[in-house]
């Protein structure tokens, strides 16, 4: 009894330490996790106040992570993960802590940092070990990792700032190029105050449905015929005038505001669609860009269906514009079907920017894809790059082979627009075309460009009293002389 009792403590005991262990450690990697950083970070900053001593924050991501990913496989991406943080452990001291935030994303906390120079020494010794190739089943892999570092307490004296601000750093680093680092500095902060006007700004102006919708035409090269409109948002703050969408965008996105933002740009872009219909106003399919993010929202469908229904659009008159990241979600996420649900109603489906992802081909086919959008980095240039020209081609022709239509964007000289009407695509888009344009523009623009209809024109004297030789001029007859068709 007594050995079995001390048999069920010990169990006991280790399922008690097991469950703890999990609680503050990341399942996959072995490292701590955001837990038990958020319980410890504060008394790691009070032993360094103590000391006097500085603490480096050093936040990590993989540049290519999505690639691999996409390429290889999860179980690749999970490998890389594990290696990662092998690296990183191998790298610092005992005393350092190593944290998997989740996905890609990681942090060191160095105690004990030193001046600018050790930790730039020091941070450098642990991106090269890091970025070594890493082979997965034959096949070499080069993560890139790149890093941002806030030092406290020069930088910031508590951890959400250190945090804010190694994370700023990072996105320093991958702006210029990845695979390197890059320090917190004064210039980031001033950057990172505009970043947090700007983020207020945008609150601001999703509650006032302040975000405008542009539109810019797409035509058919070979009969001059409108095949489509694009929906582009744009911002016209009150004080500083125009922003320019990748200036508010990326910052959006990172708060969590682009599925507001796109709801307001679906919506006034589907109304005056509608109002143009309503009007006999040819302007081919309506295409908005629709985001993961807004897609992974549960009821996205039914606010499409209820916009169209309300504006009286029908489905068949719009598009959405996808990038091949979002088509290769996982179907856990319920995107596939969601796109899938709206296809059926008639919605068409575009894949936009195509060529510069990772999209296996077997998701470009008629079931899935209405309509494929070569990306603007393939056609600038078009008949001088004898690359992209093969490009454009292989695009089309798999296109047409497969009974999907194909626009280009980005087309800006007659020389560009030549080179894709040789190449066999077109339907394009771009500045040679038009600029994008407000909606009463656009409506002026596509009023335009209205085919004529057949209108007759009775010219001066056209019609005029002819005596019939039959009668008597006190019978005089109607006779046509000339009609013209304008």
């Amino acid at each position: 009894m007594s050995n079995a009792i001390l048999r069920k403590t010990r169990e006991l005991v280790d399922a008690r330490n097991s469950m703890a262990f999990i609680a503050v450690h990341d399942g996959l990697t072995g490292l701590h996790n955001r837990t038990f950083l958020t319980d410890h970070f504060d008394t790691l900053i009070k032993s360094a106040h103590r000391r006097r001593e500085r603490l480096a924050v050093v936040q990590l991501d993989l540049d290519r992570f999505k690639q691999i990913n996409d390429t290889l496989g999860h179980a690749a991406g999970d490998y890389v993960l594990v290696i990662t943080a092998q690296r990183m452990r191998d790298s610092c001291r005992a005393s350092d802590l190593c944290v998997r935030l989740g996905g890609d994303e990681f942090v060191m906390i160095l105690n004990g940092a030193g001046g600018s120079e050790d930790i730039n020494m020091l941070a450098r010794r642990i991106l090269a070990h890091i970025n070594e190739p890493i082979v997965f089943q034959g096949t070499t892999i080069l993560p890139g990792a790149s890093g941002g570092i806030a030092v406290y307490p020069i930088d910031a004296d508590n951890a959400q700032d250190l945090l804010v601000h190694a994370d700023l750093a990072l996105y320093s680093a991958k702006k210029m190029g990845g695979g390197n680092f890059s320090f917190f500095s004064e210039e980031l902060r001033r950057e990172l105050d505009y970043r947090k006007q700007l983020e207020h700004d945008i609150k601001v102006a999703i509650s006032q449905q302040a975000f405008q919708v542009y539109f810019q035409p797409q035509v058919s090269l070979s009969d001059g015929t409108i095949s489509g409109i694009e929906a582009l948002v744009r911002w016209n703050h009150a004080e500083r005038g125009m922003i320019s969408p990748g200036e508010f965008i990326p910052v959006a996105e990172k708060c969590g505001f682009m599925p507001d933002i796109g709801r307001i740009v679906i919506s006034k872009a589907i109304n005056e669609a509608a109002v143009w219909n309503r009007d006999g106003i040819a302007f081919g399919r309506l295409a908005v860009n629709v985001s993961g993010t807004e897609l992974r929202e549960h009821d996205f469908d039914a606010f499409l269906f209820e916009t169209l229904e309300k504006a009286g659009l029908p489905p068949q008159k719009l598009s959405l514009e996808i990038v091949e990241s979002v088509i290769l979600d996982d179907e856990k996420t319920g995107i596939a079907a969601k796109l899938r649900h709206i296809r059926a109603a008639g919605v068409h489906l575009e894949l936009d920017d195509f060529g510069t992802g990772y999209a296996s081909l077997s998701h470009v086919n008629p079931n899935e894809i209405d309509r494929l959008k070569i990306d603007r980095r393939f056609v600038q240039n078009i008949h001088e790059n004898g690359d992209n020209s093969k490009i454009v081609r292989a695009i089309t022709e798999l296109a047409r082979g497969l009974g999907i239509s194909i626009v280009a964007e980005g087309a800006e000289t007659e020389a560009e627009l030549d080179s894709l009407m040789a190449i066999g695509c077109d339907q394009v888009q771009g500045y040679s075309i038009a600029f994008p344009m407000p909606q009463d523009k656009a409506r002026d623009w596509l009023s335009a460009r209205m085919p004529k209809k057949a209108r007759l024109t009775v010219l001066q004297e056209a019609w005029r009293r002819q005596p019939s030789p039959a009668l008597d001029n006190s019978s005089p007859k109607w006779r046509p002389v000339t009609i013209a068709n304008g």
